[in-house]
């Protein structure tokens, strides 16, 4: 399910940039546009584009965790263009068309960012996370299992199942190896931490004259 949410997400981004790029920032600013009805006129547009990138952030980091840096960081750029869009055009201003021009800029960069951000999801979508792409159909199976079992199967989707079934035995094995290491490494930290605990500072030079007079004044 997932997958197919996904994929709709994207093509909605992908439509959605081309309407701000053909409908908002290619066109000429009418005369007399203030900031506020140019707010008017994309709010909706730029919420909804805000709202798909938020949600295809979130699903490509659960299909390739491990490029969550760089997917974080196309998000944010965006997601900064747009709120600066939004900014300008919320202040006060004695000049109008100079900030819808600021403005728009802003919402230029933007689709150029957003431009980005799509290739990266795109690119998600036909590589994701190998283990993750196996959970997914390992939970595709088990959804449809009750429907399955009533009704006989071809062999070659016997034979599908199988193949699935020997990945999840070895998915196991790799996460019980993994949760082994981690149990390994937790025990050596707490044996390098028991062993730090037994050092102490050594004497200052005052502690030491301290107490030597100490020793001293003993009869």
């Amino acid at each position: 399910m997932i997958v197919e949410v996904y994929s709709r997400d994207i093509n909605e981004f992908g439509n959605l940039l081309q309407r701000i790029g053909s409908e908002i920032t290619s066109g000429a600013v009418p005369e007399g546009l203030i900031p506020a009805e140019l707010w008017k006129r994309s709010e909706s547009t730029v919420a909804s584009l805000q709202n798909l990138a938020d949600r295809i952030m979130k699903a490509m980091l659960v299909l390739k965790p491990e490029k969550a840096p760089i997917i974080e960081k196309k998000h944010e750029a965006i997601s900064g263009s747009l709120n600066a869009f939004k900014e300008v055009l919320s202040r006060k201003t004695e000049d109008p068309t100079g900030s819808i021009r600021l403005a728009l800029e802003h919402l230029r960069k933007s689709v150029a960012e957003g431009s980005e951000f799509l290739r990266l999801a795109k690119d998600v979508e036909g590589h994701p996370s190998e283990v993750i792409s196996e959970i997914l159909k390992l939970k595709e199976v088990y959804a449809a299992k009750d429907y399955l079992s009533a009704l006989p199967v071809p062999e070659a989707v016997l034979a599908r199942f199988s193949v699935l079934r020997k990945r999840f035995e070895n998915l196991r094995s790799q996460t019980s190896n993994l949760g082994k290491a981690l149990e390994d490494v937790r025990t050596q930290m707490d044996i390098v931490e028991e062993e730090i605990n037994k050092f102490r500072p050594l004497p200052t030079e005052t502690e030491k004259k301290r107490k030597g007079g100490e020793e001293d004044k003993r009869p």
